[in-house]
């Protein structure tokens, strides 16, 4: 996956806390685009984040999605 134009450290930073800010305060339909962010951070930067945490943070994130779904 290639860098997006524009996407420097200070982009990373400002989408990581918005990222944190959607998972603290819970905003479950905004889940799925930090999933992505998840995975464009896992490919960019392969030994930031362990892999098993990684893994779990994602499935729970998946799972809260669909239980939103459900209900």
């Amino acid at each position: 996956m290639a860098t997006p134009p524009g996407a420097g450290p200070a982009a990373i930073r400002f989408v990581a806390a918005a990222s944190w800010r959607v998972i603290r305060g819970r905003c479950v339909e905004h889940f799925p685009r930090v999933l992505e962010f998840l995975r464009y951070l896992r490919d960019a930067a392969p030994g930031l984040v362990r892999y098993r945490h990684h893994e779990r943070l994602c499935m729970g994130l998946k799972a809260k999605s669909a239980l939103l779904l459900i209900q």
